[in-house]
């Protein structure tokens, strides 16, 4: 995740900073004054870059392209993907002769943060973004694929797919969130 981006006031990634804060310790969404918990769902995972227009965009949030532990929470002002910490695959790719050092240093990192109760988020503010496009891919699963502009003028690309199956109302769900 680029800290640069994880923060901004539209979408909101991390790990350390979401506890107590965004989720409960037990992975629970804890939600703002007023908010009401429309929809939930599991095993959901979620792409964001900016700006989508470059040609190597920065990553705000990074999928795991395969089955994923993680709860999806749509409320009336936002959407919250909450997934847990998959050692492995936050690894694989520094896995080389010359990453194995950071690897080691990652490895190490990533055990305290799961023996801690961390998990990693992603939380959007869809009532702050206005969609260019939208593209729904329903092939093997039910995916979606957003390119959105922020109040803040930033581009956001953003694609949402259901790692084991089909859920096309949850997925109609996210899409009528967002300003057209």
């Amino acid at each position: 995740m680029n800290p640069d981006l994880a923060s901004t006031g539209i979408i909101r990634a991390g790990d350390r900073d979401g506890r107590n804060t965004i989720y409960y310790p037990s992975g629970e969404l804890i939600c703002l004054p007023g908010e009401v918990v429309v929809a939930t769902s599991a095993n959901w995972d979620v792409d964001i870059i900016s700006p989508w227009r470059r040609i190597l965009p920065k990553t705000v949030f990074s999928g795991f392209h395969g089955r994923a532990s993680s709860k999806l929470y749509i409320t009336s002002t936002r959407i919250v993907l909450i997934r847990e910490i998959d050692e492995w695959r936050e690894l694989a790719d520094q896995l080389t002769p010359l990453g194995l050092p950071n690897a080691a240093a990652r490895e190490a990192e990533l055990k305290t943060l799961v023996k801690g109760g961390l998990r990693q988020f992603c939380d959007i503010r869809p009532g702050k973004l206005r969609v260019v496009s939208a593209k729904r891919y329903r092939k093997s699963q039910s995916m979606l694929d957003l390119r959105l502009m922020g109040d803040d003028s930033r581009q956001y690309g953003i694609l949402i797919w259901k790692t084991d199956g089909r859920e096309e109302e949850t997925l109609s769900l996210i899409e009528s969130r967002f300003k057209r």
